[in-house]
């Protein structure tokens, strides 16, 4: 009996060997007007954001990832009491709001100062990476009352420069 799955497989079938007759028999020259020579000789790096803030941004990724692991781990395990669960529960959340305070931060430094950054927050503690050649004091103060202004409770914010 014929059915769709075999009509398919000999159409498919029947394709993949006339491309391969048709590929065996053509000649070299042919060949070559279908395949377009690429030039290997122009190799142009562009790179937009310094080395050290990606570097940042993958090690801090990397931790998150480890902590989100293991308090996963905690959450889904039977052999872990409630206490336990709901400690990690809230480390999660505690992740995740960090997170996008961070990503919020750099969002804010990117607009208002026109800068890469990276910000990375533990507990009360604010540090900010800035990919800028210009050292300034001020620009520095201005970075630290404007990231206050974000906090309902006082951080402690450093900044540096890359």
């Amino acid at each position: 009996m014929i059915n769709k799955q075999s009509i398919w497989f000999t159409f498919l079938f029947s394709v993949i060997l006339i491309l391969s007759i048709f590929y065996i028999t053509m000649n070299e020259n042919e060949l070559k007007d279908f395949i377009e020579p690429v030039d290997t000789n122009d190799t142009t790096l562009v790179v937009n954001e310094s080395t050290e803030i990606v570097s940042l941004r993958v090690q801090n990724d990397e931790e998150v990832l480890e902590t989100i692991n293991n308090l996963q781990d905690i959450i889904l395990s039977e052999t872990s009491d409630l206490n336990e669960k709901n400690d990690a529960y809230n480390n999660l959340l505690l992740i995740s709001s960090n997170k996008s305070e961070e990503e919020k931060i750099e969002n804010i430094i990117k607009d208002e100062f026109k800068s890469e950054a990276f910000v990375k927050i533990n507990g009360d503690n604010v540090t900010i990476v800035i990919d800028k050649d210009e050292h300034s004091y001020e620009i520095a103060n201005k970075i630290i009352r404007r990231v206050n202004e974000e906090f309902k409770e006082q951080k402690y914010v450093t900044v540096k420069f890359n």
